[in-house]
């Protein structure tokens, strides 16, 4: 016999098994899982009456409010194909990819409706307001059951979101997650993550990226208890983390960044479980997040791959090696298979040392991008991903990343990565975050490193140079550093490169200056 895999298979076992568990905490409201299954079956309902069809698209825009989690249950229940999109992209993102994503109805949370109602309204969309004056609770009140079954005739290798990569407008990404994807994400966190009945996770990464890594369904079908924040600020995410029980925490290192703060640091009151990944973590902030208390486990993956893909654990002979941790890993253990390839697409060498770019071939991988056939002809290229991350592989077998693809500096004719710059930068203990972009004058090209400190921290460019000059050679140097009071990110918390690389073009280094700082 085979039936559709699905997450929603789990999620209604959950929703059937936990009835007096606490399902959901925000601020102080609780929900049980007998709440949140009636509430699932009445949005249900709602979301039909507005003739939504089979596989049609629902847009969610919406911060991580008790709602936009219900969004994602009902959402899939109802045959729909869920589209969040993260309220922290501009007005201008937010109405051309609601027009792109083709809704049959929009959930828009009280706070964005200003957003993007008028788009709506022109598109001709239904809206059906979340949170507000409490026109929503009515309409829950007022509205039957359905009944909590499966969708009929439900196809897995079907969407059932669609995630937007970012905000842009002149290459649209839609990320087509199918059900069979999120159904192996959410296996795979169950397995690495341990998410049990009882399990406590705190929603500090948007729901909007990446279906927040697979936890709206992961935690859910863990019987799991979601903690939503009213803003994931350090003061609310440290608060939560302190007072509300919390086991499980996803989370990019923007976001723990400054919750390893040595002017203030963090003492858990349990051990906490925490995946990181977004970007590659310095390991001096592993080494501090696991002093505090965290379980760290260091992730790495894309939106076009249902999110984390790859884990690092700590090693039991070795379990204190941060430098380990903070590589890329291995395939989690249902994530299938990540290569690191040459140009000519054979695996490099196992040295730690010759790069090459992770491809990917795995349940995970997205069934393409919406309404962009020629990016997922690129992406796809040959039957597995091409993800543009440059790695090398260590005799361990774990994966080390570099740089994108574009982001290798050429400096004095040699290929060097940021990554490795900015590693000798936050050697420094001053250092709070360190991006490397490059500088370009003519056929010349230089690193140019933007810092931020730590609160109090009194240092200068001159001696960060000087700092280190021990650990990089010569030609990798950076010909400028800028300490700045922060770094522009996107919505997501990366940091906006290209915005640095016309800064550091601004200012043109001066011939023969290499190794020094301008006054």
């Amino acid at each position: 016999m085979k039936t559709p895999l699905t997450p929603l298979e789990p999620v209604l076992r959950a929703l059937q098994l936990y009835g007096e568990r606490v399902a959901l905490r925000a601020g102080d409201a609780a929900l049980r899982y007998t709440d949140l299954s009636d509430r699932t079956a009445r949005l249900i309902t709602l979301l039909r009456r507005t003739n939504l069809l089979p596989g049609e698209h629902v847009l969610l825009i919406s911060p991580n409010t008790p709602d936009a989690l219900l969004a994602f249950l009902a959402v899939p229940l109802a045959g729909g194909v869920i589209v969040p999109l993260n309220p922290a992209f501009t007005d201008e993102a937010l109405a051309f990819l609601a027009g792109h994503a083709d809704p049959r109805v929009a959930l828009v949370d009280a706070t964005c409706q200003a957003r993007v109602g008028e788009t709506l309204r022109q598109l001709g969309i239904p809206v059906i307001t979340l949170g507000g004056d409490g026109t929503f609770e009515q309409w829950l009140a007022r509205t039957p059951p359905a009944p909590l079954k499966l969708p009929a005739a439900l196809d897995e290798d079907a969407p059932i979101s669609v995630n937007y990569t970012s905000g842009t407008t002149s290459d649209p990404k839609g990320v087509m997650v199918t059900h069979r994807n999120a159904y192996i994400n959410l296996s795979n966190l169950l397995y690495h993550l341990n998410l049990r009945p009882g399990s406590v996770y705190l929603h500090a990464l948007p729901l909007a990226h990446g279906n927040g890594w697979g936890s709206a369904w992961a935690v859910t079908a863990a019987g799991g208890t979601h903690v939503m924040l009213p803003a994931a600020s350090t003061a609310h995410v440290r608060r939560a983390l302190m007072s509300q029980g919390i086991t499980h925490l996803f989370a990019s290192p923007a976001i723990l960044t400054p919750l390893a703060d040595p002017a203030a640091p963090l003492s858990l009151p349990r051990p906490v479980r925490l995946l990181v990944a977004g970007t590659t973590p310095p390991p001096r902030l592993l080494s501090s997040l696991r002093a505090q208390g965290f379980e760290v486990l260091h992730g790495y993956g894309l939106t076009e791959t249902s999110a984390v893909l790859t884990i690092s654990e700590p090693e039991p002979d070795a379990p204190g090696d941060a430098r380990t941790l903070a590589r890329q890993g291995h395939p989690m253990v249902f994530g299938g298979q990540v290569r690191v390839v040459s140009e000519g697409g054979e695996p490099v060498p196992h040295d730690g040392f010759t790069p090459g770019e992770i491809v990917i071939r795995s349940n995970q991988v997205m069934k393409g991008y919406y309404k962009n056939r020629a990016a997922t002809r690129r992406a796809l290229e040959g039957g597995w991903l091409h993800t543009g991350d440059l790695a090398v592989v260590h005799t361990d077998g774990r994966m080390d990343i570099l740089d994108r693809a574009g982001d290798l500096l050429n400096l004095g004719g040699q290929a060097v990565s940021s990554a490795q710059i900015e590693a000798a930068l936050y050697r420094h203990p001053s250092v709070h975050e360190a991006v490397v972009v490059a500088g370009r004058g003519g056929e010349e090209e230089w690193a140019v490193a933007f810092v931020t400190l730590h609160p109090g921290a009194g240092v200068v460019a001159e001696e960060l140079l000087r700092f280190c000059a021990p650990h990089l050679p010569g030609h990798a140097l950076p010909r400028r550093i800028q300490v700045v009071q922060d770094l522009p990110k996107t919505a997501s918390g990366k940091v906006l490169k290209h915005v640095l690389r016309s800064r550091a073009r601004e200012r043109a280094a001066p011939a023969g200056a290499a190794g020094k700082i301008p006054g």
